[in-house]
């Protein structure tokens, strides 16, 4: 074989792998996934917000105790897969199901928002999951079609949002610091 031929092999060749490289590289750009994020429950997400007061003022709602007080969840309801998807919060990677109405139940699971240095920074926080809850995040629980009136006769035709949100929220460390300042 000639020189000539051989380099000119060697220099296709050499192409081809740069473009097969090249589309591999891009093929997998295009698959890239998006995390699986996963819960990790109320216990975790205290480690910082007890001493916030978040976490004691979402202990006197009705989201901390809708898996375990018969009065908004009877046994018998327990098993039903509908009752869970809004009286209970998930499972954890670990298989813990997280009972009541947990931290994640509104604001996402936290696997990948839980550390400090993520949570103080709101933006980074929601690239990694956490959602800020608004009108759309209650009605995925607080309406007729998906809690129907035979579990639910007492649920008012339609959710205020507005009125729910006095009652039915944790105290948010935001309000607090603003508090905190406005006392100073």
């Amino acid at each position: 074989m000639s020189k000539k031929l051989f380099l000119m092999l060697s220099v296709l060749t050499f192409l081809f792998m740069i473009f097969a490289i090249g589309l591999a590289q891009e093929e997998k750009a295009e698959k890239k996934e998006e995390p699986v994020y996963q819960y990790i429950g109320v216990k975790k997400c205290s480690m910082c917000h007890k001493k916030d007061g978040t976490t004691p003022s979402w202990e006197k709602t009705p989201h901390a105790d809708a898996w375990t007080n018969v009065d908004t969840l009877k046994l018998s309801d327990e098993e039903k897969e509908v009752c869970k998807g809004c009286h209970a919060t998930g499972v954890t990677e670990d298989g813990d199901f997280l009972a009541n109405v947990q931290c994640e139940a509104c604001h996402g699971p936290g696997s990948e928002y839980k550390t400090m240095k993520i949570m103080k920074d709101v933006e980074l926080a929601m690239k990694n999951g956490l959602i800020i809850p608004d009108e759309e995040t209650c009605l995925n629980c607080h309406n007729k079609e998906k809690a129907p009136e035979q579990f639910h006769a007492d649920m008012p035709e339609k959710f205020d949002y507005a009125k729910m949100k006095e009652t039915g929220i944790h105290e948010l460390p935001e309000e607090k610091a603003e508090e905190a300042k406005e006392k100073e």
